[in-house]
């Protein structure tokens, strides 16, 4: 520890003082040390940071084109992730309810029409008049044969 505390203050001019932060995240993948120096990323190569037009002299930043760290999934991927599982059950749920919503409907509305074939047939014939019966017991016989009576 010590001899990373004098190459910092070495390179930087200063202390290092945040050695409590670097107790919590040392252990992190992302900030241990083999993860950093395996990086694609951009890294000096010098403390005086001077660069050169020249490629074959040695410039301020080196390329490392090593394979790239593997970083923990942050929190919007992991909430976009949550979210794409979530939709497919719920459109399913959604078209179930709606399918047995449907044939609620259709069977009340068969329903209703043979209440209303019943109350045609179940009609008091006695006040009507010859034209009024012939009509009333063809739809008699018909609503009979629909409905196996």
């Amino acid at each position: 520890m010590v001899a990373a505390h004098a190459f910092f203050a070495q390179d930087e001019g200063t202390t290092f003082n945040l050695e409590y932060v670097w107790r919590l995240l040392k252990d992190e993948p992302k900030w241990m040390g083999e993860s950093i120096g395996n990086s694609s990323k951009i890294t000096k190569s010098s403390a005086s940071g001077a660069s050169s037009d020249n490629p074959n002299t040695p410039s301020s930043y080196e390329f490392n084109s090593s394979s790239p760290m593997e970083r923990p999934m942050g929190q919007k991927a992991a909430k976009r992730k949550g979210k794409a599982k979530e939709i497919p059950n719920a459109m399913q749920d959604a078209r179930i309810k709606r399918a047995a919503t449907m044939e609620r409907l259709a069977q009340c509305k068969e329903d209703e029409l043979e209440l209303k074939a019943m109350n045609i047939i179940m009609k008091d014939t006695s006040t009507m008049n010859d034209n009024q019966r012939d009509i009333h017991e063809k739809y008699y016989n018909k609503m009979k044969k629909k409905y196996g009576m």
